[in-house]
């Protein structure tokens, strides 16, 4: 006999919460900035094997010719993700001493967390 019935829960089931959304863009910005950072360590890495500062200045010249809409548009995403982590990562340190646990609290410091990221990145941009 088949039962058409999920077998465990699954995120067609639940409606999206601040909660679980803040957590999994959470996860997601922490990975962004990870490879961020080993993205720039490598072509750190590659700017030690370039001869002359004429070559590296060319390669510069021409990334940011023909592709400054794209430098310029990682930059502020890397940046979004930054304020982003960073503002939810002081809201995970006021809960690990066991502050603002209450469910009407952790839905308050949610809503303020994404307050503050947004100043952030407004402030940013001025």
């Amino acid at each position: 006999m088949k039962i058409n019935r999920p077998l465990s829960s699954h995120l067609t089931i639940y409606k999206p919460q601040l909660t679980s959304t803040s957590s999994i863009i959470h996860r997601i910005s922490g990975a962004f900035l990870a490879i961020m950072v080993l993205f720039s360590i490598l072509l750190c890495k590659i700017g030690d094997f370039s001869p002359t500062f004429y070559q590296i200045y060319c390669y510069v010249f021409f990334i940011t010719s023909h592709f400054h809409w794209l430098i310029l548009s990682l930059v502020n995403f890397t940046l979004l993700a930054l304020r982003y982590h960073m503002s939810n990562g002081v809201r995970h340190s006021l809960w690990d001493p066991g502050s603002f646990l209450e469910l009407s609290k952790v839905y308050t410091s949610g809503i303020f967390m994404l307050f503050c990221a947004a100043c952030l990145v407004v402030l940013n941009m001025i």
